[in-house]
């Protein structure tokens, strides 16, 4: 599997915010960084391999939470300490109700942004055109191919992605798709997506990243999305459709079928983005009780450097940190703009608006103490040229 999305790696719908849904499923493992509101709601369903019971932290809440009936199929339900329990019904076969904190939400909200907005700065390598009022992608790289749409004004046709009958996915079957999606406003149709001219299936859409990095509200109502969805600013509305992929929005609401198809594309790591790298492994097993999370690895390890080199790649890391920081501040601007030039705009939304970038803004001044603790380590060094 890729590693792309970090802490939401293994989550079929991984929220920052609220998730609101009702009579509906997700067949993978849930991660709410707010409030979860759930009515007769199914987790976990359809997991490959399941950890041993009681283990598994497959539905994951920060905020409070109010659940009724369904089931969490797969492992343990783990809320917050602080957070109220309104209601809690839902079954538990697989593991136990607890209390704990497993993911760091507000560094997973800092990575995904970020790499949301690196990957659609990302030169396209991929063609697109409009016929007959169906959209077809063609792409020949047999590794990578990378596609950039204006969501209101496809490839200059004034078409919108509302507006189409069909979207034609062409290009080698073992291949990544990223599909970056410009527009504050994302609404699809109702239409058919297909891979090389004949319907995509639930195993192709493991390869396909929809990415919508300016996105502020995304909804769709029938058509069934192939691919992952990556809409990490997003308030997220879906009814009667179904996403097959990881799922990663702000807020999350409506009824739609979340299908376990995880991402296991390989697109370009987004360094900058990472403020503590991981080293690569070559196996892992994860045991998640109430609070606690013990991994197993293999590592490899690196050769030792000079300590020249050591604080000159040091300086390299922070400078490319700054600059995913001021990309993610760019984005949060080009956010405000875009809601106050909306002719009709409620003061709910410019407040929540403004709660969203101030929660931003407090985010990377954080970020950015952090950055001139680790200059502050080689103040006054002399840099002699000995290995570490």
């Amino acid at each position: 599997m890729a590693f792309n999305f970090g802490l939401a790696n293994n989550y079929n719908v991984f929220v920052f915010g609220n998730l609101n849904l009702s009579n509906t499923d997700a067949e993978g493992r849930v991660a709410v960084g707010g409030n979860a509101t759930l009515s007769n709601y199914g987790i976990g369903s359809n997991i490959a391999s399941l950890l041993p019971a009681n283990t598994d932290p497959s539905f994951v809440v920060n905020g409070d939470i109010d659940v009724s009936a369904g089931s969490n199929a797969s492992g343990n339900t783990i809320i917050n300490p602080n957070s109220t329990i309104t209601n809690y019904t839902m079954g538990n076969p697989n593991g136990l109700f607890l209390t704990g904190t497993p993911i760091d939400f507000a560094e997973a909200e800092q990575y995904l942004k970020c790499a949301s907005i690196f990957w659609s700065d990302l030169t396209p390598n991929g063609t697109g055109e409009v016929v007959f009022n169906q959209l077809n992608l063609t792409g020949t790289d047999p590794s990578l191919n990378i596609f950039s749409l204006d969501s209101t004004n496809l490839y200059g046709t004034g078409i919108s992605l509302a507006q189409l009958n069909g979207i034609n996915i062409i290009a080698p079957l073992g291949s990544t798709i990223l599909i970056n999606v410009d527009g504050t406003a994302i609404q699809y149709g109702s239409y058919q997506i297909f891979r090389n001219g004949t319907a995509a299936t639930r195993e192709l859409a493991r390869l396909i990243l929809w990415n919508f990095p300016q996105a502020l509200t995304w909804s769709n109502s029938t058509t069934a999305i192939y691919g992952s969805v990556l809409a990490p600013f997003a308030a997220a509305n879906t009814t009667f459709s179904q996403i097959n992929g990881n799922i990663i929005f702000e807020n999350y609401s409506g009824n739609a079928e979340s299908h376990n198809e995880l991402f296991i594309g390989q697109l370009p790591e987004a360094i900058p983005c990472t403020l503590n790298p991981t080293s690569t492994t070559t196996s892992a097993t994860t045991s998640t009780t109430i609070s606690t999370t013990t991994s197993t690895t293999t590592t490899t390890t690196p050769a030792p450097v000079p300590r020249s080199q050591a604080i000159t790649d040091l300086f390299t890391s922070i400078a490319l940190q700054q600059a995913a920081l001021s990309h993610i501040l760019n984005a949060e601007g080009e956010k405000i703009q875009a809601i106050l030039s909306f002719e009709l705009i409620s003061p709910e939304t410019i407040l929540q608006t403004n709660q969203s970038v101030a929660s931003m803004v407090n985010s990377i001044s954080n970020l950015e103490l952090i950055l001139t603790d680790k200059i502050s380590l080689f103040e006054g060094c002399i840099c002699e040229d000995t290995l570490q």
